[in-house]
């Protein structure tokens, strides 16, 4: 691949001073070292309105381009969402519900936060939205819990690695596959051309 890998990071968390924060700061520190290109949607911060269907002003709106034109721009994302009652955060669903056709065809890493869980719920609902959105998942996850933390520092090494790993998968397989999608999406509308063949107008 000759041009660098396009990663969008989201931290699905309302809150500043989340462990949220310190999982992001780990993919983060993680990405710096390799040669991407990396943006990052820290949604307690870029402010979404509740999104409604056909609101008349919400597409005028600043943040909501930037998510769009973020979104469009990445070709992978690690999501990493808190989880709450058994489920994402309503934040990064509402992140997701401005979105459906910049999704296509990426690929998306899932980080969870929990409360000492697994994160299952959490991690099935993120990545049900991005497939969903007709993009494709990491079949491993991770999930980082209470005890991983240290002073506000992800401090386990265990879940710090998976971490780790799901980034550079991330980074690895998100340009082939969008390189795949794009030249199926090329061939036009046939039966051939899959899910990419139904995103001509995109």
């Amino acid at each position: 691949m000759s041009e660098r890998p396009r990663v969008l990071v989201v931290s699905g968390s309302a809150r500043p001073d989340g462990q949220a924060r310190a999982v992001v700061e780990h993919v983060q520190a993680t990405l710096h070292d390799l040669p991407v290109d990396v943006r990052l949607h820290d949604l307690s911060t870029l402010r979404l309105p509740l999104m409604e269907q056909d609101h008349p002003d919400h597409g005028a709106l600043p943040n909501v381009q930037r998510v769009r034109e973020d979104a469009a721009w990445a070709q992978g994302f690690v999501l990493v969402t808190p989880e709450y009652h058994g489920s994402m955060s309503g934040t990064i669903k509402n992140w997701f519900d401005f979105l459906y056709t910049q999704l296509a065809g990426k690929f998306a890493g899932v980080v969870a936060v929990t409360g000492g869980g697994g994160g299952d719920m959490s991690l099935t609902a993120v990545r049900n939205c991005f497939n969903w959105c007709h993009g494709f998942t990491l079949p491993y996850h991770a999930a980082a819990r209470p005890a991983d933390f240290d002073q506000g520092t992800l401090a386990g090494a265990a879940v710090r690695d998976r971490i780790a790993r799901i980034v550079h998968d991330v980074c690895r397989y998100a340009p082939i596959l969008d390189d795949a999608f794009q030249t199926a999406r090329a061939m036009g509308p046939g039966l051939a051309t899959g899910v990419a063949g139904l995103h001509q107008d995109d």
